[in-house]
């Protein structure tokens, strides 16, 4: 599955505190407001957590909008706090010392957090320049296989570099002409396609989902007929994050034309039950992607691929840009996607390791369908194409074109395709056998990327975080 990460903290749900009655006199200790800061390699999450009697802890993301995410159980045993967050599928396990909860923060990975009465008003430590030994360190502590980083600035200086190997427990290295894949950063490169097709007059960013899709999908929900091109791309169209996971691997790995399976997946997304109104709420959402894919291919006669490929890739010069996973059947001249194999039990002890999904594999990327939301692989020199042409704002496209592509459309981050980010812009992605991270900034002129060939997100979003901002604090 797609899993390029929404906003780390998002959600409401009913909250209880539970207090073990052996301790209960020091549960007066918790109460009140408390402030720390996650680091996600590249950004810094402040965040801010209100303990309190009964239903009413809070925990709030204050550079995410100071989005409120109320706490599912609160548990307070002697000097140790534990706290569930069901709503983003997180929790935290910390101790009282010294005035400060020194803990553990779990979502899919987990992060050290220490949580203390006062905000810090000193700036954060500057980020570590990434150099080859600061990435293979990196490497070795997250476990990719392989790992490459690179980043450039405007007329300036550049970096490139790469450690590990294409496949575990084969010899061939990792090379920086090597291709990865991208995950739901493709989703930038849809939003961008669509911006073609306007300037082109073949599309309009109003061009609402009843108007281009009714016909065929006649028995879509009344809640979606009137969502736009700025709704879906920018996930604020009220629609869920994904279909089901059964209808989803109904859907062949490889087509030659897709355009027959982006309507059936349409019309299974269409009559699911809305996640939020549209406009006020944002749920990441790659169903909305592929609903602008079908949108696209039903006004423009061609498939998406081919669309890409035509009025994106082919313009900018990307030529080993691509679709699926990178490389030929067993020649391993590309690095290859990772992910846990079965466990295996030892001395009672169940252990997982990684394990090479090559091409020819029976699982290589996610069914071709998702192909808008997120199966493009490409070379750093090709994404470094792409990424110049943002940061410049080329001729490519024109400048209300860039600014509806860089401007968050109803407030809040996200953009389209991109996400706003201590002053870049921003964007992740993973098919969960790769990852990797992308970002431009326009003030300081600077272009950077940095990806794995391993799908653990939980384990590699920080190191490839801190990579990506180390390649470009080497060439600011």
């Amino acid at each position: 599955m797609i899993t390029a990460r929404r906003p780390l903290l998002l959600g409401a749900a009913a909250a209880s505190l539970t207090v073990g009655d052996a301790f209960a006199q020091t549960a007066a200790d918790f109460m009140g407001e408390w402030f720390g800061a996650l680091d996600l390699g590249s950004q810094r999450l402040r965040l801010r957590l209100v303990v309190a009697e009964g239903p009413n802890s809070t925990l709030y993301s204050i550079d995410q909008g100071n989005v409120a995410i109320p706490v599912g159980e609160t548990r307070i045993d002697g000097d140790r706090l534990s706290l569930a967050l069901p709503v983003i599928e997180a929790s935290f396990r910390g101790r009282l010392s010294g005035g400060r909860i020194e803990g553990e923060f779990t979502q899919r990975g987990t992060l050290p957090l220490v949580f203390a009465r006062e905000a810090e008003t000193r700036q954060a430590p500057p980020r570590e320049t990434l150099t080859q030994e600061r990435l293979a360190a990196l490497r070795a502590q997250c476990g990719a296989p392989a790992f490459a980083a690179a980043a450039a600035r405007r007329g300036g200086r550049s970096l490139a570099l790469v450690d590990g190997v294409r496949a575990i427990g084969r010899p061939e290295r990792a090379t920086m002409s090597d291709k990865w894949h991208l995950g739901s950063i493709t989703k930038s490169m849809t939003a961008t396609l669509v911006a073609r097709a306007v300037e082109a007059g073949r599309v309009r960013w109003t061009d609402t989902v009843g108007a281009v899709l009714g016909a065929a999908i006649p028995e879509m929900r009344a809640e979606y007929r009137d969502i736009s091109f700025r709704h879906l791309l920018s996930h604020r169209s009220g629609l869920p994050a994904n279909i089901e996971l059964g209808q989803l691997l109904a859907f062949p790995r490889e087509s030659a034309d897709a355009r027959q399976d982006r309507i059936a997946y349409a019309r299974l997304g269409l009559q699911q039950q809305p996640a939020g109104a549209k406009e006020e709420h944002f749920e990441y959402s790659n169903t909305g992607y592929v609903i602008a894919g079908a949108m696209l291919e039903a006004k423009l006669g061609a498939p998406w691929e081919e669309l890409i490929q035509r009025r994106v890739f082919d313009p900018l010069r990307m030529t080993g840009a691509g679709q699926g996973a990178p490389g030929a059947p067993g020649a391993y001249d590309q690095p290859v996607g990772h992910a846990l194999g079965p466990a295996t039990v030892t001395d009672g002890q169940a252990t997982a390791s990684l394990a090479p999904h090559p091409p020819g594999a029976p699982i290589t990327d996610n069914p071709a369908v998702l192909g808008p939301a997120g199966r493009v692989h490409a070379s750093f020199e090709d994404v470094f194409k792409y990424l110049a042409a943002h940061r410049d704002r080329t001729s490519f496209l024109r400048r209300e074109s860039w600014d509806a592509l860089h401007t968050p459309p109803f407030g809040g981050p996200y953009a389209m395709g991109w996400s706003e980010r201590e002053g870049m812009l921003w964007h992740n992605g993973s098919n969960t056998l790769w990852y990797a991270e992308v970002m431009f900034d326009r003030t300081r002129g600077i272009i950077a990327a940095a990806a794995v060939n391993d799908g653990r997100v939980g384990e590699v979003a920080q190191p490839v975080g801190a990579a990506l901002v180390g390649a470009a604090q080497a060439v600011a």
